[in-house]
């Protein structure tokens, strides 16, 4: 613990965003963090991980380890030295707050402090363990939006500590009797290193020696010179910790003399400061040692994440929680009216304009080749967008066994080739830079990336105009009008070299594209950037003479942990950016809306804005990518910012993208809508769904969008049960996720039963067809699970678990007659989305 106040980790995590319950507050404390002797606020304090030392005002020290629980009431003194791995999670409630949910506690002292007895006597602390825990998961599932909830779990931890804990009733002080032993305190704090004598306190504080005196016991339980003696210990042991000699430290810490301080350790320790400073060197070495392997795995699979050393999981255990809890036993239901008849908008599709085929070297793969072709016949994907048509994989600039360069365009070519074939266009971004050009080589991710600018325009110039005359020649100017043409990587990138250098390099792409053809379309990518240096970059490109058609922006959700001020240690790996998911589950919309206002601004309102990368995580990990959670999440961003974007573009097709090292499991949390192996997962099958839409808008809201045709033949109602990730998982603790169990990281849902009455129907038979998407159909990861996750799945498991792709199916027929009025009810479990295609039969009839 150094002596800089510091708080690390969960920051006032339950009073939240809001302050809805103020006056709690969770707060974690690691070695190098001071904590106050004593405050004025009740405090709960669990281990989390480690070992220490705790001493309370009688001054025994005691030995505390992993998962112990104590308990500090207000104003008690309590000193608390952690080892060097050890992580402590304190709740502290002030008196106001407890007495607005439970004021009679306030009557009792508490006594519990776990490392007091043996494991076979921890039953009661168990009890305290488990409120404490439903507390603080109560703060992260709900970030709490439940105050009352939260209040709940409160009451019940403090009724269960006066229950097993109280150890009688508190003696009364008065407010200002408080108020002037904490200045006597405050003074002591400040002037430990000095010779304190009881009557320059009584001096300073303006209180005689006797009521200081007659307080000290009374308030803190300790004479005055015994108080001084723990605040100098307290701040001698920080010192331990570092290389100060004994004179040193205590010097530096008010005793008169090394002897003196060396009585106090033992009078309190048992053992001489040389003893104690020897017990913590030999602690670090041996957590040194355990945590120091020689063997860093790379080959990680989904069974390593379970191993990840999350400290919640030790207070976790003990909340005995159940996913039902959350979301099965909670009903709600929506009510919707919407009417067909008169003129309706057309709906543009934006969310089916684009596809991600990933890398341009991938798009070569037969399977991957494969599902964008399915993709295409299934959902009417327009653009086929691929990235890095200039990695060295795609071996358009080579030396040869010579030493001489070549050009080569054949897997452009290739790409290319397929995509026009399977009905689809190009979307190509020139990137990234060939080896044989980059300034200075750099490689982010496993791929044979290079992430820099050419080292020679001119050089760079002849490759882009080399490329754009091979393919005026092979497929013609009139076709190539229809592609969507991106000249550099996406902006972002200029960071790395700066952003004039970043459009010098765009300019020149740009130019050699449009001395094809002007009227070609030029896209650019902007990035996974906010919206505030949009300005000067385009008023650049403007003066450059290289401003795009389409402005393309990317979306994963993400943010900075420290953006949204919840100050939550992001678990940092090797398989991602270090961005946390947002809590705002309406990113997407409100990110798209800031842009387009900003660009407004600037005299750009009539550019069309593309997301070219969509996607809920910026984690490749995120084994929820696989489940039912992400067909919800493609319903609600797709529907919800139809109207918001050109273009949103799924980010992608595949999980093969090649960036961090691939593993055995094929669900394994990438980010495509199918796995390597080619398994369709639940979000192609939203996909899918989304396919059936039809042609003109009847209404939309939250939970749901309804679409039909032109003469109102078929109508489609989309319904999905969106529920968003829990504040810890927000940023990747991943205690409560394992490889066969994923929906117990969101925040609590409930079960929504939508009632739809569709009014100016016209009168005639119906034929309704729902397709559901749930974790009993639809699924494949949980068909996989529930077979029992296989690692090594034969041919016929593939097959059953492919065909669990499927959607739940029902169907049924109804009467519409004079009042024109169809009723449609559906239940929706968390995470569950359903389209609801209404036919009319008398149409078809007529038609045949």
């Amino acid at each position: 613990m150094k002596k800089q106040e510091k708080k690390t980790g969960l920051k006032e995590i339950l009073k939240g965003g809001q302050e809805t319950l103020p006056g709690f507050q969770f707060q974690i404390y690691r070695a190098e963090d001071k904590r106050s002797l004593w405050n004025a606020d009740f405090e709960i304090l669990f281990l989390l991980k480690g070992d220490g030392r705790v001493s309370y005002e009688d001054g025994v020290v005691y030995r505390v380890q992993e998962k112990d629980l104590f308990v500090v009431n207000g104003f008690q003194i309590c000193s608390i030295d952690l080892n060097e791995q050890g992580i402590l999670l304190s709740l502290k409630m002030s008196a106001d707050a407890i007495a607005s949910v439970h004021i009679e506690f306030l009557k009792y002292e508490i006594e519990c402090r776990s490392f007091l007895f043996t494991e076979e006597q921890q039953e009661t602390f168990d009890v305290i363990r488990s409120d404490l825990a439903r507390v603080f998961q109560e703060a992260y599932k709900n970030d709490m939006m439940q105050p009352v909830n939260a209040r709940s779990r409160i009451t019940a931890l403090l009724e269960d500590l006066s229950r097993y804990f109280a150890a009688g009733e508190r003696m009364k002080h008065s407010r200002s009797g408080r108020e002037r032993i904490q200045m006597a305190s405050d003074y002591i704090l400040q002037h430990y290193k000095e010779a304190i004598t009881l009557e320059d306190l009584a001096d300073h504080i303006y209180l005689s020696r006797t009521y200081i005196s007659r307080s000290f016991p009374r308030y803190f339980g300790v004479s005055f010179l015994e108080y001084i003696t723990q605040v100098r210990l307290a701040h001698a042991i920080l010192d331990m910790h570092g290389d100060a000699t004994l004179t040193e430290i205590a010097y530096n810490n008010g005793f008169s003399n090394e002897n003196v301080m060396i009585r106090a350790f033992r009078k309190y320790f048992g053992m001489t400061p040389g003893e104690y400073r020897k017990s913590i060197v030999q602690t670090a070495v041996r957590e040194e040692e355990k945590n120091c392997g020689l063997i860093k795995y790379i080959d990680r699979t989904t069974e390593d994440y379970e191993k990840d050393n999350d400290v919640y999981r030790v207070l976790l255990q003990y909340a005995g929680f159940r996913e039902q809890e959350f979301d099965a036993e909670k009903e709600n239901s929506v009510q919707i009216l919407a009417a067909l008849g008169g003129r309706k908008q057309r709906i543009a599709g934006h969310w089916r304009r684009i596809i991600n085929g990933g890398y341009a070297r991938s798009v070569l793969d037969a399977r991957v080749q494969e599902e964008l072709a399915q993709a295409i016949r299934d959902i009417g994907y327009e653009f086929i967008r691929v990235k890095g048509i200039l990695d060295d994989d795609m071996c358009v600039l080579r030396r040869d066994m010579k030493g001489e360069i070549r050009v080569g365009y054949q897997y452009i070519d290739a790409v290319l080739d397929f995509i026009l074939s399977i009905g689809a266009k190009p979307m190509i971004e020139f990137g990234h830079m060939p080896g044989l050009l980059a300034e200075q080589p750099s490689q982010i991710t496993m791929r044979p990336v290079q992430n820099a600018a050419p080292k020679d325009l001119e050089a760079w110039k002849r490759l882009i105009g080399g490329i754009m005359d091979h393919l005026r020649t092979r497929y013609g100017v009139e076709r190539m009008r229809n592609w969507i043409w991106v000249p550099w990587v996406n902006a972002d990138f200029f960071e790395n070299c700066g952003m004039d250098r970043y459009i010098e390099v765009y300019r020149i792409s740009h130019q050699e594209i449009k001395r094809i053809c002007p009227d070609f379309l030029t896209c650019l990518s902007y990035g996974t950037m906010g919206e505030h240096g949009i300005k000067e970059l385009l008023l650049k490109m403007e003066e450059a003479g290289c401003l795009p058609e389409i402005y393309g922006v990317r979306s994963f959700g993400a943010v900075m942990s420290w953006e949204e001020q919840e100050d939550l240690n992001l678990i940092v790996n090797s398989d991602s950016f270090d961005f946390a998911v947002s809590r705002d589950m309406d990113y997407l919309q409100n990110y798209l809306r800031k842009i387009r206002k900003r660009l407004q601004k600037m005299g750009f309102q009539g550019t069309p804005i593309i997301v070219d990368e969509c996607s809920n995580n910026v984690w490749q990990r995120d084994l929820c990518n696989d489940t039912c959670y992400k067909a919800a999440w493609l319903f609600k961003n797709m529907l919800e910012n139809e109207n918001e974007a050109n273009g949103l573009a799924y980010f992608s097709i595949n999980d093969r993208l090649d960036e961090i090292f691939p593993v055995h499991d094929s669900f394994h949390g990438g980010f495509g809508m199918f796995t390597d192996d080619g398994i369709p997962k639940a979000v192609y099958g939203a996909a899918k769904l989304l396919g059936k839409m039809g042609t003109r808008f009847v209404a939309s809201g939250k939970g749901y969008f309804i679409s039909t045709e032109e003469r109102e033949e078929k109508i489609q109602i989309y319904l999905y049960n969106y529920v968003h990730y829990d504040m810890l998982y927000r940023h990747r603790h991943t205690v409560n996720i394992s490889r066969t169990d994923r929906y117990r990281v969101f925040q609590a849902g409930e079960n929504l039963t939508f009632s739809v009455q569709l009014q100016k129907v016209p009168g005639g038979e119906y034929r309704i067809q729902c397709y559901k998407i749930t974790r009993e159909q639809g699924s494949p990861y949980d068909c996989w699970a529930a077979m029992g996750a296989p690692e090594a799945m034969t041919s016929e498991e593939k097959e059953m678990i492919c065909h669990s792709a499927d959607p739940e199916y029902r169907v049924w027929r109804e009467t519409v007659g004079e009042e024109q009025i169809l009723s449609v009810q559906e239940h929706l479990k968390v995470h569950e989305v359903a389209c609801i295609e209404i036919i009319c039969l008398n149409h078809y009839r007529e038609l045949h």
